[in-house]
């Protein structure tokens, strides 16, 4: 088997870093060097990153020669291919919008709960306020009832009063209703964030 040619280039101009997403001061340690393989066999390291490279695949070395990382090949001319570059680097934007707002899942769950026990607060505030209501509907209705048992007329204001309570009462349910729904759509909301910072997690 024939010895491996290395081939050390050592570039000076700019890096293609828009094709694989990646800034220099995100993936460039001092003294690091980009390392391929071409189909010949031949081991080329560059201080830039390549279209050759992007195509081949490459891993990222340290100056002590440790592989900080390894990237596999892609076509640039590949339309799924740079879909799923775009993807990834939408990815990380979101993962690092989730990072700076939470410190991690039990972070996220927290945030989610404070939510849900504040509209639970205002839900059992409105239950009592309803339950109140209904006393006064009540108490309204009854004298509705003696009036009639009597042979007399409902007295006018006996009769707004039921109005405006059974109004009321019916606002009521609908907040209800409300807080309800309020509380599955923060369920809802925070599900995948904590999902998505699990798997965060997982992969460090």
């Amino acid at each position: 088997m024939r010895s491996l040619l290395v081939i050390i280039a050592l570039a000076v101009t700019l890096p293609v870093w828009a094709a694989s997403g990646m800034r220099a001061s995100d993936r460039m340690p001092q003294g690091a060097y980009f390392r391929h393989v071409t189909d010949d066999g031949v081991v080329h390291l560059h201080r830039t990153l390549t279209n050759a490279a992007i195509e081949a695949g490459y891993q990222l070395i340290d100056r002590h020669g440790r592989v900080l990382e390894e990237v596999e090949g892609v076509k640039l001319n590949d339309e799924e291919a740079r879909q799923r570059r775009l993807e990834k680097a939408r990815q990380k934007r979101e993962d690092a919008v989730l990072l700076r707002l939470y410190a991690g899942p039990d972070d996220a769950a927290r945030a989610r709960d404070r939510k849900v026990d504040a509209l639970e607060l205002a839900i059992s505030y409105e239950e009592n306020n309803m339950a109140q209501l209904q006393m006064k509907l009540d108490d309204e209705i009854a004298v509705a009832a003696r009036s009639e048992r009597s042979g007399k007329d409902v007295p006018e204001g006996v009769q707004d009063a039921i109005v405006r309570l059974q109004r009321q009462i019916a606002l009521s349910e609908r907040k209800l209703a409300e807080f309800d729904s309020e509380i599955e759509e923060v369920n809802n909301e925070y599900a995948p964030i904590i999902q998505r910072l699990e798997e965060i997690n997982a992969e460090h």
